[in-house]
């Protein structure tokens, strides 16, 4: 809810005028970009003068007393009073005759009765009619009026001079105005001019945008680096004549259910956006994000989508993205109460922040409720929820990924499959891949272990380091990755334990924290951690082997994100190269 500032006419008001004087003396700056935000984006709602009281004066000689008259200004965030004398307002009706020449009439001066109760309440009403039709015609000339409200103060005095910049700005400030224009930004590859295509095949389907929003997750994920910032602030809040950006087009008033699954499925995309363990590059698209305008981000319709009819759908995801919105701009009480609207609302944003920041100091991954794929909504779950969320929030270990595999409850999603080889994952982070391999055990084990690297597309190399027992080693395995244009050489140092029976065998690899002693074998760009398991059947001349690994480290997040997101097709070519090795 907005503040009431306490009325400056008060007497103990001016006990804080030094504070006052000192805030009014900031950089020239500071006021003109409150000044330019307080005019082009209407932020005085309303203004009365609501009580008038007099004061003794000790300087005239023809009169006893001066009247005060209290100015109410209503902002978008706060309400407050200032108090002004008859002789302020001919001041001020003297400087803006100069930029308004049809001002209403200016109440005469009287030397007899002036300060009688009649005089007073006909001056109220015409310098209130003044102060209303100066509002009605405000432009950034104007400071004197603005000057006049002692509006500066009241900002800086409630700490909003760092969050005015959030409200300022606005599509002109961007640049987006003309920004398919050759002159301001052209698409400089094949991703960004995907960003064109998909916002206005959003403008011009309604109907579409559920699966319009699906095709851009899959498209976009993993390759925002590819995007520059204009063009992913395009995306966002569109240009002014042509298109509307996602934000816009999630606003929704619509009782009809398949509309609100459409911005349901746009909610989701912009939560997956600024989620690493489905974007690498998250940080910069919730730096852009960041810097969207409170009232674009309004335009999102925030209160329909938390407290509407079927808010079960998507508030989850709604106020995850304003609460990091909100705390990356670190956002004052009364810009959160204007961006929210109302104050359920608000209410259920304070309890969704108290519960996320629970979450995270208790050091648990905070997984949202809302459903992996929309069109699926009507089609009951049948896994147990509250034990897939237990076991993932488990740290990670082998006794995790064994009790994973085991976990019959757990839905695998499915990323790709060949010939019967598939690989599947678990809220982007625990990966399993399958591969049915027409060789003995015995082959299946030298397969996965000493002749890896001929099958692993991006692996240089697996060295033994250390023989601890028959079946444990520490060994060091190397990859070429890429690394936006650069290729670097990661080296994963790890203990492998290998468990081998008559018709199956186990090969566990734990990360070796440790591994300074072991660098001088293997020299590389960066370190990375793996927490695998493998594991193999022999049945009827098949061997099955199934390989689960934990990507909690970042490093190995990077490099797999893409194939998760089907954007590298390498995985038919993985299947050849393991059916040559077969029958060596």
């Amino acid at each position: 809810m907005k503040r009431q500032r306490s009325q400056s006419w008060e007497p103990q008001s001016f006990e804080n005028s030094e504070l006052i004087r000192q805030q009014s003396e900031r950089p020239i700056n500071d006021q003109n970009s409150i000044f330019s935000m307080i005019v082009n984006h209407n932020v005085i709602k309303d203004i009365s003068i609501i009580d008038t009281y007099k004061e003794v004066d000790n300087i005239s000689m023809h009169k006893k007393h001066f009247v005060n008259y209290v100015i109410k200004i209503k902002t978008d965030y706060f309400d407050y009073t200032v108090a002004k004398r008859y002789s302020e307002f001919e001041k001020l009706y003297d400087q803006i005759s100069n930029i308004l020449h049809k001002l209403p009439k200016f109440p005469e001066k009287k030397l007899i009765k002036s300060n009688s109760k009649k005089n007073i309440a006909e001056r109220r009403e015409m310098l209130e009619q003044l102060l209303k039709y100066i509002l009605r015609n405000l432009n950034n000339q104007m400071h004197y009026f603005l000057n006049f409200l002692n509006i500066q103060q009241q900002f800086l005095k409630g700490g909003f001079g760092q969050n005015v910049r959030l409200h300022e700005m606005s599509k002109d400030e961007f640049g987006l105005s003309d920004l398919r224009e050759e002159t301001k930004l052209v698409a400089s590859n094949e991703q960004e001019k995907m960003v064109f295509h998909y916002i206005a095949k959003l403008n011009e389907r309604n109907d579409e945008r559920s699966k319009t929003f699906q095709k851009m997750e899959k498209y976009f994920f993993g390759k925002t680096q590819h995007l520059g910032s204009q063009v992913l602030k395009f995306m966002l809040i569109g240009d002014d004549q042509r298109q509307k950006g996602v934000i816009e087009l999630l606003k929704n008033t619509s009782k009809d259910f398949q509309s609100h699954i459409s911005c349901v499925s746009g909610m989701q995309f912009l939560r997956k956006m600024l989620e690493y363990d489905y974007n690498p590059y998250a940080d910069f698209f919730l730096k852009v994000f960041a810097e969207v305008s409170i009232k674009q981000l309004k335009k999102m319709g925030i209160s329909f989508h938390v407290c509407g009819t079927n808010k079960q759908l998507c508030k989850q995801d709604t106020l995850l993205l304003i609460y990091k919105y909100v705390k990356v701009n670190d956002l004052k009480p009364e810009f959160i109460s204007f961006l929210l609207e109302d104050q359920e609302t608000l209410t259920e944003f304070q309890q969704f922040k108290e519960a996320y920041q629970q979450k995270k100091e208790e050091g648990f991954q905070f997984i949202m409720d809302s459903a992996e794929n929309l069109q699926k909504e009507t089609t009951p779950i049948k896994s147990n929820s509250k034990e897939k969320l237990s076991i993932l929030d488990q740290e990670p270990s082998i006794e995790q990924l064994k009790e994973i595999e085991s976990n019959q409850s757990i839905i695998w999603k499915q990323v790709q499959e060949f010939e019967n080889h598939r690989i599947q994952h678990v809220q982007g982070q625990i990966v399993r891949t399958v591969h049915p391999l027409k060789c003995s055990l015995n082959r299946a084990i030298e397969i996965l272990t000493t002749q890896k690297h001929k099958w692993v597309e991006t692996m240089i190399v697996r060295q033994i380091i250390k023989k601890i027992e028959d079946n444990k080693q520490i060994v060091a395995e190397t990859y070429l990755w890429q690394d936006k244009q650069l290729f670097k050489k990661v080296v994963f140092f790890s203990e492998e334990i290998m468990i081998i029976n008559d018709d199956n065998f186990e090969i566990q690899m734990r990360p070796v924290f440790d591994c300074q002693s072991y660098e001088q074998y293997q020299k590389c760009d960066e370190k990375s951690q793996k927490l695998q398991v493998t594991y193999g059947i022999y049945k009827n001349g098949i061997t099955t082997v199934t390989i689960i690994q934990n990507l909690f480290d970042k490093v190995q997040q990077l490099q797999y994100t893409p194939v998760l997101l089907k954007e590298v097709d390498y995985f038919e070519k993985t299947v050849q190269q393991l059916k040559l090795l077969q029958t060596e």
